[in-house]
Parts: structure tokens; sequence; C-alpha cells
């Protein structure tokens, strides 16, 4: 695990599906010490259609942050989504080759392996917030969703 500082605002974001039908209820990240200011958290199609947007507010310094979507967002089994946080302090933690050689399974969820359906461990620089486009040494940016069963 590595904390970094990019040249400004960056969307960092993680590619995953449900085994099953549910709700994402809420997004959360890993805020690193120095990733201050506002943060968005954003939930994707596979192609980049934005389906749902929120603010978090009431962070703690450093650790887990989480944010409820005003309306849960249904998922279908087995499809791809991208979760994602937009940092425009450029500070950030993340961890190389998280996503190399094996996706992620944490219950029904499934972060894909690098490779797989795309890449996992997504970025883009932006300052106004973007679909994550891009990957890199198959880095985990420590983003993710609170889901639950239909």
């Amino acid at each position: 695990t590595y904390d970094t500082t990019t040249r400004g605002g960056v969307e960092l974001g993680t590619r995953f599906r449900a085994s099953t039908t549910g709700y994402i209820k809420a997004i959360r990240f890993y805020k690193h010490t120095g990733n201050t200011g506002t943060h968005v958290g954003s939930l994707w199609s596979a192609s980049g259609s934005l389906l749902g947007r929120a603010t978090f507010s009431n962070e703690t310094a450093t650790g887990w942050q989480e944010v409820k979507l005003a309306t849960p967002i249904k998922v279908t089994a087995n499809t791809w989504y991208v979760v994602s946080y937009l940092t425009k302090s450029g500070k950030y933690i993340g961890q190389n080759g998280m996503f190399a050689s094996s996706g992620l399974t944490n219950g029904p969820l499934y972060a894909a392996r690098d490779g797989e359906s795309g890449g996992n461990g997504l970025y883009r620089f932006t300052s106004s917030g973007a679909f994550p486009n891009r990957t890199s040494s198959s880095q985990g940016y420590w983003v993710d969703v609170v889901y639950v069963n239909q």
C-alpha cells in the first residue's frame, strides 16, 4: 500500500459485479491523511453512464468514509459496474498489483481481475468528475459499495 499525490484532481474507481440482483445503498472509500477537500462518490454502468452520485460529508481525517445514496440503485446480477470517488486534492492511497492475478470476492460482490472485462483499479485525471477509464499496474484504490440483496 502506498500514498501518492497527483498533479490535481483524480477520479479513482473499482470495477465490480454482484452475483445476485440487489441494491447499492452507499459508496465508501479509504481516506489517507492529506486527502482533504470535498469528495464525491459515483456509481457508473460499465460503459460509463452515470447511475448515481453523492457528496461525502462529516468525514474523518483518515479511514473509511461512507456516503448514502439518496435512493438505492438497483444492480442486476452478473453485470459489470464501476464505483468511484473524486478527490480534488490529488492525495490518495493505492495498492500496486491488487488486481493483477485474481479478483476479490466479498460475499455476493466480486471486483474484477485486471483484464477481465477491461482493466481494474481505474482512474482518470479530472477536477470535475468523470468516468474513470484508465488503469495502471493493476492498482487498487480502496473504493467500494454498500450492497443489499433484493
